[in-house]
This record gives C-alpha cells, structure tokens and sequence, in this order.
C-alpha cells in the first residue's frame, strides 16, 4: 500500500489549482492528523480488548506458558494470510528481484508485533500497567506528539467549519476509506461463441460493472477479432463501434477523453461484444480504478503504523518488563540532559532554514529540500544515540553504577538491551518530532517555490505527494541511526567514551562509501581487494540507507525496498547485540 500512495499520480482527473494557499498547506497535514487519530482509537480499543482478555483465566494463563507462543504464531499466520491476500500484485513487486519475499518477511514481523501483543499483553499485570505503559517515558512524550497532531487537525477543521473551509472536501476523503479496498485491478472475462458459417454473428450483450466515474485506466484484448457495441442492433448505435483485432488489446486511460472509451459507458446503456470469426472468442477486460480521494490510503497506513508503534511498546513491557525498567530509566536520563534539547533546538533551526533556503536548482528546490532535512534529522539522531550509548554505559561501568543495578535482580543481558532499547526510543522520539516538522517544510514547499517563481499555485494534491513521498526516506534514516547506536552500545562495554565517538564516525563514513571502495579496488592488487571485501562484509553498508538517488530521480519507493533495509537493520543490531552481550558478559566490573 506504500508504494500505491507514493507512486500516486496527483488525482485520476485534473484539478483546479485555484486554491487558498492555506488549504494547500493544511489539507495533507489533515490527513495525516486523521490517520493518526484513528490509530490512537484502535490502539485504545486494542487495550480495551487486552483488559476483556486479562479477565479470562484460560486465554491468561497462555501469557505465562509455552503454548502462549504456539497461539501468537497462529494469530500472525492468520494476520499475515489476510494482509498478504488482500494486497494487489503490483504492490508484491517482481519475483525476479525476491522482492515478494522481502515484503513477505517485513509483513511477517509487523503481525508478529501483533500476534504476540494479543497473547502476551492480556497478562494481568501488562494489562493493568497498560495505560501508565502508554503515557509514561518516551511513550507518554510520542503520544503528546501525536495528540498535538491530532488537535492541530481537529484545530484546522474547526476553524474550517466556522468560517472559510480549510480542508478540501473532508467527507467525500472520508468516504473513499472503503472504497480503498474494492478498487484497485480488475479482470472480467466473456466467452462469445464464434459467428455462423451463413451469416452475421449475434451481439452478445455481457454486464461490466465498473464504476467509470472512479475509472483510471483499461484495456480490452481477444484472441480473434471482436466488435465492441452498445446496443444489440446496429440502428440503435449511439456509438461507433470498436474493433478489438485479433491477439491485439485496446487501451484507455484517464488522460485520454472519455468519449475514447472503447466500452459504453453512459448510463443505461450495455455493452455488446459480436465474434467477427468462427473460432470463439475468449475477451478479457482488465480495468483499474481508483477511489475518489485516493491520497485517503494515508488514514489507513498512519493508523497501522500508530497502532503497530503502540502493541510494540505494550508487548515490551509485558514480556520483558526489567529491561523495560531500564530503558525507561535510560529515556528519563537522556530526556533530561542539555544535549538533547540542543540537537533538538538546532534541528528545528536548521529546517526552518532550508525551507526558505534558495538553493538554486530550477525548480528542484523540493528535493534538496528532502534530502538536506532528512540528512539532518538522521546525523543529529545518530550523534545523539552515540552520545547515549558511550556516555550511558561506558560512564555506568566505570562509575560502578552498573555494578550498584546489577547487584539487582537484573541481569547483565537485561541491562545491555535495556540500554539499547531506551536510547532507541529516543532516537524514536527525535525522528517523530523532526520528522513531523519536515513534512510541514515539504508540504508547504511547493507553495513557497511558486510564489517566488511567480508560477501557478501548486493543489493540495501535490503537496500530500511530496509530503507522504518524505516518510520512507525518513524510515531509512532512522534504520541508520539504529544501527550506528547498535554498534555503540557493544563497543561502549568495552572502551571509553572518546573512543567510540572516533570509532562510531570512522564507520559512518567508511560505510556510505563502501560501494564506492569495492568498485574502484577491482582493478587493483589481490590484496587490496581482499581488504576491500573484508571491510564490505564487517562493516554495515549504511549507503543502503541512502535514498538521495531515489528523492533526485523523482522514484517512488516500494514497500519491498523498505522491508528488504529493515531485514538488513534487523540483522546487523541482532549482531551487534550479540557482540555487546559477549564483552559485557565477563567484564570486571569491580
């Protein structure tokens, strides 16, 4: 569905751009206020249901026993059976480049998340800590965000209602929910018996229920040549009739006119197919429809991504609730430091700055707009989990704090991904906040270029594509900074802070450009390119996280590109947490 949004042309028919500059500016940043706002409702509903479950002494015992584990992977092949089913073949991606099975393996862990936060959060004590779970530590600074999204949406509606409408057309975006999940492709297909030896073949009159009004795109193809009509004699002919020739197709899209539409389309009339040979005729009809607001996909994927960020959070404090002790003593520290409302403060300034930034690049301002903020956003976030990680856990063990809170029932694992788990949920809270003013910069950007070029104002259509375009290269970024924070979490149990800020940032910059260090060793001496392989293969290649190619060419990005760098993420801090275990295991910490 990610790539449906980001690949969307700006509306299936043209658009005025005659617009107030302010609902082209607010109107996206509704939508994804209302996204939002539905996925607080259904985590809000989830915790509900967990408290129902608590109650239960058969479903709440399985959080305390091994078959727990055996119903949670059950729940997340039937989450995953539905989600999978209902996704269109173009959003799976080619199977020659696996990318159904990366996409696969991405949607598998999202309803794991939810699989195993149903089983395991209707604990009766996860259940019943599940609101201070929520509101307390970084959860209770992330759920001010989106509340303080959600009033700014609700705010802009209002004021809306009151006096000159903001938001363009809000009941007929909230309509096209449903409608979401019925468009997409279809495929009708009509076998039409071959004409007679002796004379003319009979039109057929067959039913094509396609909504023409949310038409984008449709073609008509047969293996022999057929006649398209629309009506079963030819004096009663409002049209003239199409000739599909034989193994050809027909096409038609949106930007065609629609009297070119080689079916019938006006109301109360049929369409008729006549077989012109005498083998039959096998026609199939393949059309694509769009729903009427298709930039609505965002209130369904800001309400899963709400309500899957939610079920991670409850199911961490429910199964593993001392490392959830740590890393909320982790957050409150970091929270409270100077360092983090310097970044924060510096963040805010600098894409402010790079939004009225002339950067002078005949219209492409937009794009090094993305790329500058995202850049920032992500070296401020890494700087600020490198930071943590080497002050958190290298200053603990020398301090011998570590050894006062291990001298607890906590054990050494508990405390290391405890720290890593804090610091990430930092991080989270940086690219949240930063995140949320840069797509406000993206969104009203291409106002702001068309009023300095003195060019036609831009639709709110194009400001929601921009904007929701920003979001993967965003998702990127934070996958860099977690790794990066991965790694210095193990090298922090072992060497001071100094060292690994210097070793942290030696591999930040040797890993965007290792792809450019192999390429240019393969000429050179077997050794070299030795060294050159051996630093590929130890050394994350964090280019991959990179999406400054994509935002320049314009390229949308698909959901299988995404789940293919969250694999990678995934397998690098696995890795690295298993270095960090293994130094910390046997340090002396007396």
């Amino acid at each position: 569905m990610l790539d449906f949004v980001v690949g969307l042309p700006a509306l299936p028919l043209a658009q005025s751009t005659d617009e107030w500059w302010v609902s082209t500016w607010l109107t996206p940043i509704w939508f994804l206020a209302v996204g939002i706002a539905f996925g607080l409702i259904a985590l809000a509903i989830v915790m509900l249901l967990l408290k129902l479950l608590s109650n239960i002494s058969a479903w709440e015992q399985l959080s305390r026993s091994p078959m727990g584990h055996v119903v949670a992977a059950v729940i997340t092949a039937v989450l995953f059976a539905i989600v999978w089913t209902q996704l269109p073949p173009a959003a799976k991606g080619s199977s020659e480049l696996q990318e159904p099975l990366l996409l696969g393996v991405g949607l598998a862990l999202c309803c794991a998340i939810a699989g195993w936060a149903v089983v395991f959060g209707s604990n009766k004590q996860a259940a019943r800590e599940s609101f201070g779970t929520i509101t307390e530590g970084a959860p209770g600074y992330l759920l001010a965000c989106a509340l303080g999204i959600v009033a700014i949406g609700g705010a802009v509606w209002a004021c809306g209602l009151a006096s000159i409408p903001i938001v363009v057309n809000p009941q007929r975006a909230l309509a096209s929910i449903p409608q979401l999940f019925s468009s997409g492709e279809r495929t009708y297909r009509f076998d039409i018996a071959g004409r007679p030896a002796d004379g003319d073949a009979e039109l057929v009159p067959v039913d094509l229920p396609i909504d023409f009004e949310l038409l984008a795109s449709l073609s008509v193809s047969s293996n022999v040549r057929v006649l398209l009509a629309d009506a079963a004699d030819s004096s009663q002919f409002d049209r003239v009739p199409v000739e599909v020739p034989a193994e050809g197709e027909v096409n038609w899209t949106r930007s065609q006119k629609i009297d070119e539409l080689p079916v019938p389309f006006e109301e109360g009339t049929q369409l008729h197919i006549q077989n012109r040979e005498i083998d039959p005729a096998e026609v199939v009809v393949v059309a694509f429809t769009n729903p009427p607001v298709p930039e609505a996909t965002t209130f369904v994927v800001s309400a899963i991504v709400v309500l899957l960020v939610g079920l991670a959070i409850l199911l961490q404090r429910a199964v593993a609730p001392r490392v959830s002790a740590v890393a909320h003593a982790t957050v409150k520290n970091e929270l409270a430091q100077p360092l983090f409302l310097v970044l924060m403060a510096l963040g805010v300034c600098l894409i402010l700055l790079f939004e009225f930034l002339p950067f002078y690049t005949f219209g492409e301002d937009i794009k090094i707009l993305k790329d500058c903020g995202i850049t920032t956003i992500m070296l401020i976030a890494a700087f600020q989990g490198v930071w943590s990680a080497s002050s958190s856990v290298s200053e603990e063990i020398e301090g011998k704090t570590a050894l006062t809170v291990l001298s607890k029932p906590i054990q050494r694992r508990s405390f290391v991904i405890g720290k890593f788990l804090g610091i990430f949920w930092v991080l989270f809270l940086i690219f949240v906040v930063l995140g949320t003013l840069e797509l406000g910069a993206v969104s009203y950007k291409p106002l702001y270029d068309a009023k300095e070029s003195s060019e036609q104002g831009a639709n709110w259509q194009l400001s929601h594509l921009e904007m929701i375009s920003t979001i993967p290269g965003l998702a990127m970024a934070f996958m860099q900074s977690v790794v990066l924070t991965a790694i210095s979490v193990a090298l922090a149990t072992r060497i001071p802070q100094l060292a690994n800020l210097s070793v942290c940032f030696a591999i930040y910059v040797v890993g965007n450009l290792t792809t450019s260090l192999v390429s240019s060793t393969q000429e050179g001496f077997e050794i070299v390119r030795f060294v050159a392989q051996l630093i590929a293969t130890i050394i994350p290649i964090l280019e991959h996280f990179s999406l400054q190619a994509a935002i320049d060419a314009g390229s949308p990005i698909t959901m299988s590109l995404l789940s293919g760098n969250l694999i990678y993420c995934l397998l690098y801090v696995m890795l690295a947490m298993f270095l960090a275990l293994l130094l910390f295991e046997d340090r002396d910490l007396a």
